[in-house]
């Protein structure tokens, strides 16, 4: 008898919140009729998806859709027309929705289509991936079709109707389609529809083709969402096994004492080996921290310039130091344009000035020019101090003036340190593979992989949630063909081809192997800048803007979107390069190669389009157009229009680094895209752009996001609030002052970061809204809550508040039950914020401007506030000048990790943490109190302190004793405080002995 087969974890459904707490079900935009339901885990190989199962459709009493069981809702194959078809039946049920009285003659027409495309969408998922190539991207191009006949009835109604009612319109709404012309209107989609249908009765009368009947069941089926994967997403560090070798080689070059001119070191060997792991592993090491005044890690994006590079190396250096850039700065930027000759010459000399005097460490990720490298090598000084300057390329051989060190090259890994990173990857720090096929698996892993460590991380991604034996031996035979051949390769150059075309089969299993949901949101990554990380709020943002996520009770949009982020770095297509204290992912990247990947799949399904280029020949089919630019004019120049173009996301690296002072040398105002009348996403990073077109307005049904982080933007058209299904609105300047009152009234917006006034009367009903940031108040007062109606508000930022805001802040607090973020400033900031009772959830909060109360909130309130906020985490002041009685209260904060009391935040010269088991939980803590001469900490006070960082408290006379006592203190940091910087010196600082069992002290003037 066979051994029954291990299950690698344990599906299970997941656990949500509160229905009160989340999105309704179809609230928000189109929304798919497909539904599903999770099955139990079983002991054996998952069955097959029934290709359909018809249920009631609670759009339109008795129409079927299709239901899929266990794991049919997951895709069994890497097909984008699946991706096509699921949009467009979200355009379906968008439609559906309506009332009858609307549909009347199209309502037939309409549904037919939907039920033959969810056959359609139901057969795709379940036909072999071999056998459907053929006709895919005819399937495809049907959907588009389809969905553009859907938008453009949406738009042309929108237009024609002049309702600012959507599809989820309440009860009638439809006597607001009484318009000339919407007869011809209906007629006209009711034609396109049976035109579609006829070409999707061809692809139905195929079957023999396809051979639906016969086609067999795929021996192994995508895996679903597993709340077991998920729990242990961010169980995934870099592990550096087998490199311990080369940091020790490279920890070597560093701090080799005996050269002391500026060295250069060089990490060289194939792509996607670890040459970046183990060069951050040396970089963030005690060693590296404690020698090295300066670090700097620039990654090199494509055809990037050498002031681009310049300007990033000087952007982290002044990060460092906590002080802006020199004014000079922005006049070195903007005669860069104007000097043609010399490209950042003005930013090298004042890169050059400020490094002076420092030891530094420099790395450049990625392979650089020899002109590039020349203009690096010359901004930086040489003073004898013993600088580095760490390169990491995939070949070696750049020249370099003074004293280079012998490359450090990485090989791959050996069958040993193969499979432990693979064990570690696929089952955690202390789980193993069964002994009974560990050997077998063994073998198999370092056959595939060859070492690579990329590919045996995604590999490991692939087989976490499959069932073992049976589905890891399918997927090791789809991948034995290269294998294969791979053995039969005689020489080292052939092997190692064979080996990177494994590589990408590797990757396309894993690509493979998703959710048909998480398919889209991957290949959206091809539309990101390359080894640039993305942050995860707006890549989560788009996501739900293009109609990717799949609406889930108890949990918000944003919410499963974060999941299917995590997902994705649980099967390693996507790394983490951050995540916040409460556990959200704050940044993530794409590893190259994947990227790369990402875009070949892309630009083949027609999902997206990318340009390096300001001059862009995009066909006029493009839906998805990205355009990611390093070059200096910030401009977009279309030579064609784009009719059907949905999304269109430009990233300018050069426009956000400038000043926006600095002089156009070509403004845009977006009027390429008055011909693409289906835009549902504008996404602009950098652009040189001063206005909008008024035509914006026009896209009434269409548009869902729109962000422009462009700092010369003045103005926005009065027609924005026309836009009744925008979601989210980014505004990156500081401009944009206004904005029409109707905007206050989209029921839809989920997310707004603009420097608007908020009125105090006008707004709408925003229970969607979740993200409201750098608002002004206008004419608030006692008598009324601007943000009743905004319950559902998560993070709130207020700018230019005054003591006439407080009681309608007070009274809008009150209605937050939801806020986990609260940033105040102005000139008096309530102390209430401390003791709201239903303000229980907020974890983050930062405060500039004084405290009503310095002393603290009076009352049973201040004597109760660990119970009333027993999830602060993270709490920031500046200007508060409270007392020694509100510090008091703040050590009672049982959650508090992060605290920083930044410019006269504390008003006293003596400042104490005294009591025994005050700030149990803080973990890092930051102090810039120019005033203060005495700080005292008292034994068994901030029990887990482990970052303490001291800026300008130039007046300190010493350390406090009770530092000594802080076993898990990891660093301190000393800016601009060279008394104290004296007095811990090992070789006669008095106040050595308490610091001396810290592993990394850095002291920085």
């Amino acid at each position: 008898m066979k051994p029954a087969p291990t299950r690698l974890v344990a599906f299970a459904a997941p656990s949500g919140g509160s229905s009160s707490q989340a999105d309704p079900p179809f609230s928000h935009g189109p929304q798919i009729s497909i539904t599903t339901t999770r099955q139990e885990p079983v002991q054996r190989r998952r069955p097959p998806c029934p290709v359909a199962v018809l249920t009631p459709d609670y759009l339109n009493g008795g129409r079927a859709h299709t239901q899929l069981n266990g794991a049919g809702s997951c895709s069994s194959g890497g097909s984008m027309a699946e991706t096509a078809i699921t949009a467009v039946l979200g355009k379906v049920a968008e439609l559906v929705a309506w009332e009858a009285a609307v549909l009347l003659e199209v309502g037939d027409d309409v549904r037919l289509l939907r039920d033959k495309l969810e056959w359609l969408h139901t057969f795709i998922r379940d036909a072999d991936r071999r056998r459907r190539l053929r006709d895919d991207e005819f399937t495809r191009d049907v959907a588009f079709e389809a969905e553009d006949a859907l938008d453009d009835f949406l738009h042309r109604a929108g237009r024609r109707g002049k309702t600012s009612r959507g599809p989820a319109a309440a009860p009638g709404c439809a006597l607001g389609w009484w318009w000339p012309g919407e007869v011809a209107l209906r007629h006209d989609l009711s034609g396109r529809i049976r035109q579609i249908k006829k070409r999707l009765d061809e692809i139905s009368a195929n079957r023999a083709i396809y051979n639906i009947e016969h086609t067999p069941a795929p021996a192994w089926a995508a895996s679903c969402s597993s709340a077991t994967t998920l729990a242990a997403w961010d169980d995934l560090e870099e592990y550096t096994v087998g490199l311990d070798k080369y940091s020790d080689m490279l920890k070597e070059q560093l701090l080799d004492d005996a050269v002391a001119a500026r060295a250069v070191v060089s990490i060289s060997g194939e792509s996607s080996i670890g040459k970046t792991t183990l060069a951050r592993k040396v970089y963030q090491s005690p060693e590296v921290r404690n020698h090295f005044e300066i670090r700097t890690w620039t990654v090199l994006p494509h055809k990037c310039r050498a002031a681009d590079i310049l300007r990033d190396i000087h952007r982290q250096m002044t990060n460092q130091l906590r002080r802006p850039p020199s004014r000079q700065v922005a006049a070195d930027d903007a005669s860069d344009r104007a000097a043609p000759c010399g490209p950042g010459r003005d930013i090298s000399n004042q890169l050059y000035k400020s490094m002076a005097g420092r030891r530094y460490l420099v790395v450049v990720d990625g392979s650089i020019a020899v002109a590039d490298w020349n203009s690096l090598r010359a901004s930086l000084p040489d003073e004898g101090i013993g600088s580095r300057v760490l390169l990491i390329t995939d070949t070696a051989g750049l020249e370099a003036a003074g004293h280079t060190y012998d490359t450090v090259k990485l090989t791959r890994l050996s069958p040993e340190n193969t499979y432990e990173v693979f064990r570690r990857r696929v089952f955690g720090r202390g789980g193993d593979c069964p002994g009974r096929y560990k050997s077998r698996y063994y073998q198999d892993v370092f056959r595939i992989t060859r070492g690579l460590p990329l590919s045996i991380v995604v590999l490991a991604g692939v087989l976490r949630s499959k069932e073992m034996p049976a589905e890891w031996d399918e997927v090791m035979a789809q991948l034995a063909p290269a294998r294969e051949q791979q053995q039969q390769h005689k020489k080292a150059a052939a092997a190692a081809a064979a080996a990177g075309n494994n590589s990408r089969r590797i990757m396309s299993v894993a690509f493979d192997d998703l959710p048909h949901h998480l398919k889209s949101c991957f290949l959206y990554m091809a539309a990101m800048r390359e080894s640039t990380p993305v942050d995860a709020q707006r890549l989560v943002r788009l996501w739900v803007a293009e109609g990717f996520i799949r609406p889930r009770r108890g949990s918000t949009m944003e919410e499963v979107g974060e999941g299917y982020l995590k997902e994705l770095i649980s099967r390693c297509m996507v790394q983490l390069v951050d995540k916040d204290e409460f556990g959200a992912v704050q940044t993530v990247v794409v590893h190259d190669r994947l990227h790369a990947f990402a875009q070949d799949e892309a630009q083949e399904a027609s999902f997206v389009e990318s340009h390096d280029s300001t001059d862009v020949l995009a066909p006029a089919t493009v839906r998805r157009l990205a355009v990611l630019s390093s070059a200096t004019n910030r401009y977009v120049q279309l030579s064609n229009a784009l009719p059907k173009l949905r999304s269109i996301i430009c990233d300018f690296a050069e426009g956000r680094n400038r000043s926006t002072s600095s002089k156009c040398v070509q403004s845009s105002d977006l009027g390429f895209l008055h011909a693409s009348k289906f835009l549902r996403v504008i996404d602009i990073q950098g652009l040189e752009l001063k206005k909008l077109p008024n035509e914006i307005g026009s896209m009434i049904h269409i548009s869902r996001y729109l962000g422009l982080q462009c700092g010369d933007l003045e103005k926005l058209p009065s027609s924005i609030g026309n836009l009744v299904n925008l979601q989210s609105l980014i505004l990156g300047g500081r401009r944009v002052l206004e904005v029409t009152a109707a905007f206050w009234r989209i029921p839809t917006l989920r997310h707004v970061v603009a420097p608007f006034a908020l009125p105090s009367r006008a707004m709408g009903d925003l229970h969607s809204l979740q993200t409201l940031h750098h608002v002004r108040p206008r004419g608030w007062d006692t008598s009324n809550n601007p943000l009743a109606k905004a319950m559902n508000l998560r993070s709130l930022e207020l700018i230019e508040l005054t003591a006439e805001h407080a009681g309608a802040l007070e009274a809008a607090l009150e209605s937050l039950d939801l806020l986990v973020h609260l940033d105040l400033r102005g000139d008096s900031l309530p102390a209430s914020v401390f003791t709201v009772p239903s303000l229980r959830r907020l974890q983050s909060l930062k405060l500039c401007g004084a405290m009503d109360t310095p002393e603290g909130p009076g009352g049973g309130g201040a004597e109760d506030v660990r119970y009333i906020r027993p999830n602060l985490t993270r709490l920031s002041m500046w200007f508060t000048l409270v007392k020694q009685e509100f510090v008091d209260m703040l050590a009672e904060l049982p959650s508090l990790a992060e605290l920083s009391l930044m410019s006269d935040a504390y008003d006293g010269d003596r400042l104490a943490f005294g009591e025994a088991g005050g700030f149990p939980s803080l973990h890092e803590l930051k102090l810039s109190l120019q005033k203060l001469e005495e700080w005292t900490v008292g034994a068994g006070s901030m029990p887990k302190l482990a970052m303490l960082t001291l800026l300008r408290c130039a007046r300190m006379r010493m350390l406090p004793e009770g530092l000594a006592g802080m076993k898990d203190l990891e660093e301190v940091v000393l800016y601009s405080m060279p008394d104290m910087v004296d007095r811990i010196r090992e070789d006669q600082g008095q106040d050595h002995h308490k610091v001396k069992h810290v592993p990394v002290i850095q002291a920085i003037y």
